[in-house]
């Protein structure tokens, strides 16, 4: 079934002059490389450094031995001039080296065939969740990428989108992104349901067919038919998608339309062995069906780690992955607190959020789209015992085909350059994980977890993000910890380029910081290295410093020869043929990956002009270094649809293109030939850099747009505060308050600010520090991560199970980080402040309960410490306007004596029969509590009922209330309620609510 291509006409975006005119994207597998092309190459290197050590030895001998140099300014030049040389030399080397592995890896590799694949896909394969991270993005891209990871090759995807807009959107347009997002998961999934459904009900017929008999040529035909409604629902996909630009079309085109031409060349195959009578063997049949659902079986959903409080905001990709990865293998309950909903671990039965552990992670931007093969290819070679250690594995991205602007054509020719580079690295063991795309090991990630904490909460960083390039470092982490990367050797992954300058600065910006900042760890690695007993080489330690540091030193040893009038003794004709290699080579590159030859002039003018961005980055790595503040993650403003460059970012080129201009006349009035060379080259490619890339116009309506925002700053009208009001401590005992804790005090101002006044938050400080406080004394200084604990109460009601009617409410505290109580009480009694802790929470409990409804008693857990306090003890309980029961555990029948009039008590049964009896005896309790080791089996065994009823019986001549915990079922409910259990709690009556739930639920009972 052959359809044609997608009609460019029908795209939005206007096209420039000199524009990509490619339309199909790169081979998968590189062209053969000849003989001839590697004798080059190395003839390349061997010139340059010829050259190099010949130029160095000359001026030597000429500025040190002949003593041209004669002054110190002179001998300070020559030194400066041949580090400078040496520097770009450095540069230009690791280019032609990195080739030359490139060159040798794309001989040596062969394509795995479909008949090593299907079987792998056929047997059990490993869990692989697909993370794709985005940020305002715009539906249409979003589509694209999600569609791109569902219709991978491969069984049992989960891909997830990771929405990262702010929840509270301050425009329309922002509102509509964010509910686009959110809607798009469940749509592809929709989709993708429908040929998924129609595959395996196929395939289920097939094998219930087969049981015991061998396939047949009406089994073929049935395959064939499967295969050819899967091609037209693929062509209706295609026919379905928004057409804006040319990445539309090389969706459409190589993605789609190419999986469904593949995809009918099998249908055509299977008809035609059908018609000769052939028939393929069942396991065979049986691949080809699991590969056809395989296509389409994905699970798409997604996630937002912005609405929860316990998950890390910081604005970037790293920790947006992060956020998710560290959730993985675990069962969580959203919980209301003060400072909003927070995740928490929930038990067995009470998980509303499960996330799956998988083995393998697959990260993609949500520019970015994949080849059907990818994930497949690449978790199969993962899964070979030679990549057993591999960590990562990925194809570096090239540059969409067709690009409408100059500037992303030749950035575009940048980026498929550099995936020469990177896969030449590989080469020479120095691969870096790229980060738009890569399949990680869920395990090798998990072996370089950092847990910090933010507050209270617990925040695993997987991917560090120190710098802005994360993926650099993560690099060194997994290298430390003996863990490998790979290059594929394929190019299955496009990556959107920036289509105008401002938006590109701000991308090159991104790239130029950090690597100065990560540089001395590769220390670390290489001692890892020698521990383990391996060979640190030296290319591999060249490449790797080259990587991380070479944007820096070529930009400032550029500006430093555009800038600085050196002697013209230094300034040497030869000196030119240390670069003419590189450029040669990089000229030929660009002609083998579908460029033209003269665009390495257009790449060297693009470079000037982002020299200001390149120092720019730079530069923020180093600020970071000295001051240990992150630089901030950047996003793109935009204006009409175009990103505004940055003043210093449009007019530096424009003081280079002067100066250069200036050198210009300069060199003709002093006869500087050489030097003159170099200077017109550099002001003509500038200039048509600045006119061809960022537009002499838009550079006039940035720089206008600039100066508006700088004389005119509308001012934001005052808002009006509404006057606080204090309210006076309840039954007058504020100064208590103060002494153990305080809700909504001066110390939660100050710890949380002013909206840190919220009800039921609490900051609790030491019984030192505030009788300090009161008598004007420094309290002593108390070195600990506990100094305060943030917390919040919910309400788990308590029914009469005869008439249905709440007759009372356990006060449960939650700790904002998620730990339990007792953990918080532990903690706290290491440094003696776990009285004042207990005290904070019961009062706590009280305030939040002023408002439940009247007649209902509250049941608050209290610790045996605080009840010796009697004093205190007395004094808190008095704040209380409701009965309260005190439920302890391990008191001791002295602790309870000479207890505030009308405090009742609660506690535990001790396990069963004759241990609850006494228990129960001697300490006089008010309400005996069975847990649900009590209860288990209640609704079906006889002699379980028999011991409660004897219970209840003996509670009763007690002057004791039975009150049954953990009722899960209306049968478990029934049961007790037969038994003479009159009081009864549990997740199937009313699970723990903040005080506002629990006021609505009493309404509507």
């Amino acid at each position: 079934m052959q359809r044609k291509p997608v009609d460019q006409h029908r795209l939005d975006t206007p096209r420039q002059w000199g524009a990509d005119r490619r339309s199909a994207p790169h081979p998968l597998t590189p062209p053969p490389v000849s003989e001839g092309r590697i004798a080059r190459g190395r003839l390349a290197i061997v010139l340059t450094i010829a050259v190099w050590a010949c130029y160095i030895a000359y001026t030597v001998f000429e500025q040190f031995i002949v003593g041209k140099a004669s002054s110190a300014k002179l001998v300070v030049e020559a030194i400066v001039y041949m580090l400078v040389v040496t520097a770009l030399m450095g540069s230009a080397m690791a280019y032609l080296i990195t080739r030359i592995g490139f060159f040798y890896r794309s001989r040596a590799h062969h394509r795995a065939p479909r008949i090593a694949l299907d079987p792998f896909l056929a047997g059990p394969t490993p869990t692989v969740t697909v993370l794709v991270p985005s940020y305002q993005e715009d539906e249409r891209v979003i589509r694209t990428t999600l569609l791109s990871a569902a219709l991978q090759e491969y069984p049992g995807l989960r891909v997830v989108l990771l929405i990262d807009d702010p929840q509270q959107p301050k425009t329309r347009a922002a509102r509509d992104l964010l509910l686009s997002a959110r809607a798009l998961p469940g749509s592809i999934e929709s989709e993708l349901a429908v040929p998924f459904t129609r595959a395996q009900a196929a395939y289920e017929r097939f094998a219930t067919g087969l049981d015991g008999h061998t396939a047949t040529v009406d089994d073929m035909r049935d395959l064939a038919a499967e295969y050819q409604s899967a091609v037209g629902w693929l062509y209706g996909l295609g026919h379905r998608q928004e057409m804006v630009d040319h990445t539309d079309t090389f969706f459409v085109e190589h993605i789609v339309n190419r999986l469904a031409g593949d995809l009918g060349t099998i249908a055509e195959a299977l008809e035609r062995g059908a018609a000769e009578e052939a028939v393929l063997p069942a396991e065979r049949m049986v691949q080809l069906y699991k590969r056809l659902m395989a296509i389409f079986d994905a699970t798409v959903t997604s996630f937002e780690r912005k609405r929860y409080v316990s998950l890390s905001a910081e604005p970037n990709k790293a920790m947006n992955l992060n956020s998710y990865i560290g959730l993985m293998g675990g069962s969580y309950q959203e919980v209301s607190t003060p400072m909003g909903v927070a995740l928490v671990s929930a038990g067995a039965g009470r998980a509303e959020l499960t996330i799956p552990n998988p083995d393998y992670v697959l990260t993609l931007d949500a520019d970015s789209v994949l080849l059907p093969e990818y994930a497949l290819r690449l978790v199969h070679l993962m899964e070979q015992g030679a990549y057993a250690q591999c960590a990562v594995s990925q194809t570096p991205y090239s540059a969409f085909p067709g690009a409408a602007t100059r500037l992303e054509r030749i950035s575009g020719a940048t980026t498929d350059i550099q995936h020469i580079v990177h896969q030449g690295m590989t080469h020479y063991g120095a691969t870096f994980w790229v980060g738009a795309n890569a399949v990680l090991r869920k395990k090798a990630l998990d072996d370089i977890c950092e847990a910090t904490y933010e507050g209270d909460w617990e925040i695993k960083r997987y991917i560090q993000d120190r710098t802005v390039i994360e993926d650099t470092e993560s690099t060194i982490d997994l290298g430390v910890h003996g863990w490998t990367l790979h290059n594929y050797p394929e190019r299955m992954a496009y990556s959107a380029t920036p289509p105008d300058f401002g938006s590109l600065a701000i991308q090159r910006q991104r790239w130029a910081n950090g690597g100065l900042l990560i540089l001395s760890r590769l220390k670390d690695q290489f001692r890892a290295k020698t521990a383990r007993g391996q060979k640190n080489r030296f290319g591999e330690l060249f490449l790797r410093v080259n990587y991380m540091a070479s944007i820096f030193w070529s930009s400032i040893c550029l500006v430093i020869m555009l800038a600085y009038p050196f002697n013209a003794d230094l300034l040497n004709p030869v000196l030119l043929l240390v670069s003419v290699p590189y450029f040669m080579m990089m000229a030929a590159d660009l002609k083998y990956v579908g460029y033209k030859r003269m665009d390495i002039l257009r790449i060297y003018g693009f470079n000037l002009i982002l020299l200001p961005v390149n120092l720019s980055g730079s530069f923020a790595s180093i600020l970071q270094l000295l001051t240990g503040e992150k630089s901030q993650f950047k996003r793109t403003p935009k204006v009409r649809n175009r990103t505004t460059a940055a003043t210093t970012y449009l007019l530096a080129p424009l003081a280079l293109i002067a100066l250069c201009a200036y050198t210009v006349v300069r060199d003709v009035q002093l006869g500087q030939w050489a030097n003159l060379v170099f200077a017109l080259i550099n002001l003509v490619l500038a200039s048509y850099a600045m006119i061809a890339f960022v537009g002499l116009g838009n550079t006039v309506v940035d720089l206008l747009t600039h100066l508006k925002a700088w004389l005119y700053r509308p001012v934001q009208p005052k808002r009006s505060r509404p006057a606080a009001t204090v309210k006076p401590a309840a039954g007058g005992h504020a100064e208590n308050r103060a002494v153990a804790g305080a809700i909504g005090d001066w110390a939660s101002v100050l710890h949380y600010g002013a909206e840190g006044n919220s009800p039921g938050m609490v900051a609790v400080r030491s019984s030192q520090a505030a009788a300090a406080s009161r008598r004007g004394t420094r309290a002593p200084q108390v070195s600990s991560s506990f100094e305060e604990y943030t917390f919040f109460t919910v309400f788990q009601p308590i029914f009469e199970l005869e008439s249905g009617e709440v007759a009372g409410y356990e006060a449960l505290t939650r700790f904002a980080d998620g730990s339990s109580p007792h953990q918080g009480l532990a903690d706290a009694q290491e440094h003696g402040r776990h009285i004042d802790l207990d005290a904070a929470l019961v009062r706590a409990a009280m305030a939040s309960a002023a408002s439940l409804p009247e007649g209902t008693w509250l049941a608050v857990n209290v610790s045996a410490g605080l009840l010796r306090r009697r004093r205190e003890l007395e004094q808190l309980l008095a704040e209380s306007d409701r009965p309260i029961v005190l439920e302890i555990d391990g008191a001791e029948p002295e602790d309870l004596a000479d207890l505030p009039a009308g405090v009742r008590i609660a506690v535990d049964d001790a396990g069963a029969g004759y241990d609850s009896l006494a228990r129960m005896e001697s300490l006089k309790p008010a309400f005996l509590k069975l847990g649900r080791q009590a209860l288990a089996g209640v609704e079906t065994e006889g002699a379980r009922r028999a011991s409660i009823r004897l219970l209840v019986e003996f509670a009763r001549e007690n002057g004791c209330t039975v009150i049954a915990e953990g009722i899960e079922s209306a049968p478990q409910r029934d049961a007790l309620a037969a038994c003479g259990v009159p009081l009864g709690q549990g997740f199937y009556l009313g699970k723990p609510v903040p005080v506002e739930r629990a006021l609505a639920d009493a309404a509507g009972r």
